[in-house]
Parts: structure tokens; C-alpha cells; sequence
């Protein structure tokens, strides 16, 4: 196969669906991420986010990481290869991997999923949010400490620092 045969956009869209899958195969409650049509979605991600050739990075990357043909590796190969493309471009990896997790997990088949076992899941949680316990201000409750180190504090309640007595100290180590 030539260089140009193995870049086609065929070829391409096969790699991508190849990658997802190896990430996200699917169960009896999930669908593998190809069958969300998670690929098309990453793709679209990619190209708004990088560029034209986005897709061509990806796969060019997949297919270096193999030292061949992504998509012709069995799942073996294939988890292999996005381990060591994983150890060896972690930031990129993670990247990649953040995009096609929101592109799969927004798919209304895999909320139904979700939901499916017993899961409260809004897959846009604005502006319903999430089912949150009502506070418990008594001793033991849920509410934070009143007084955090490092915490917020109002406008009014800020004073300023008489930083004299710090400058006399430094002043007298240094001998000036």
C-alpha cells in the first residue's frame, strides 16, 4: 500500500474509529464508541481545535506509535501501541483522550446508559446542576470549618499588616 493509499480519508476515518474503539470498546450496557459515532465527533474537535489537518496528525501519530498501520493491529497491538504513545507524548495523549471521553459520554445512548443503572446524570448539568445534600450546620455536619487557613475572606474584614517591626529585624541582620 502506498503512502498516499494509507493516508485516504477512508483510511483515516478506519484509524479513527480504530482508536476509539481500543479506548472505549463497549460492553452488553455500553456501545463501543464508534457505534456513539464518538470518532466523527473526535474528529470535528480536533479539526476546529488544530486545524484542517488535525485528523492527519492523529493518525500520523497512531501509526508512528505503531511503526506501521494503526488500524491493521489486532486489540492487543492496539492497546500496546496507545500505552506506549501514552508513556511517550503524555500531554497529547491526555488530550486526545479528554476530547473523545466528552464526545462519548454526551451521546444520548450512554446517558441512557448511565441513567440506565440508577446514576442521576445530566449530561448538560446546567442549569439543573446535580442533586447536592441540604447543609448541615451542626456539629459533625457537612458544612466546612468556619476558619480554613487559606480562606475566603470579605472586603471588610481585611486589615492592613504593619510590616515595621519585619523591616527593623531585617534591617538589624543585615547590618545596616
Amino acid at each position: 500500500m502506498t503512502r498516499s493509499e494509507e493516508r485516504a480519508p477512508t483510511a483515516e476515518a478506519e484509524t479513527v474509529r480504530a482508536f476509539v474503539d481500543t479506548m472505549i470498546p463497549g460492553d452488553r450496557d455500553f456501545p463501543a464508541a464508534s457505534a456513539a459515532g464518538s470518532h466523527g465527533l473526535l474528529a470535528e474537535r480536533l479539526r476546529q481545535r488544530n486545524g484542517a489537518d488535525a485528523v492527519q496528525v492523529l493518525v500520523g501519530a497512531l501509526d508512528g506509535a505503531a511503526g506501521g498501520s494503526f488500524r491493521s493491529l489486532g486489540a492487543a497491538g492496539r492497546a500496546a501501541t496507545l500505552a506506549a504513545w501514552q508513556a511517550s507524548d503524555p500531554a497529547r495523549f491526555a488530550w486526545v483522550r479528554t476530547i473523545l471521553y466528552y464526545s462519548y459520554y454526551q451521546h444520548p445512548m450512554v446517558v441512557r446508559a448511565i441513567r440506565g443503572m440508577g446514576f442521576v446524570y445530566n449530561d448538560a448539568p446546567m442549569p439543573e446542576g446535580y442533586d447536592l445534600p441540604v447543609f448541615d450546620l451542626g456539629p459533625g455536619g457537612n458544612m466546612p470549618p468556619a476558619n480554613v487557613p487559606g480562606s475566603y475572606k470579605k472586603t471588610g474584614e481585611i486589615g492592613r499588616i504593619d510590616l515595621g517591626p519585619l523591616a527593623a529585624q531585617l534591617r538589624q541582620e543585615l547590618g545596616r
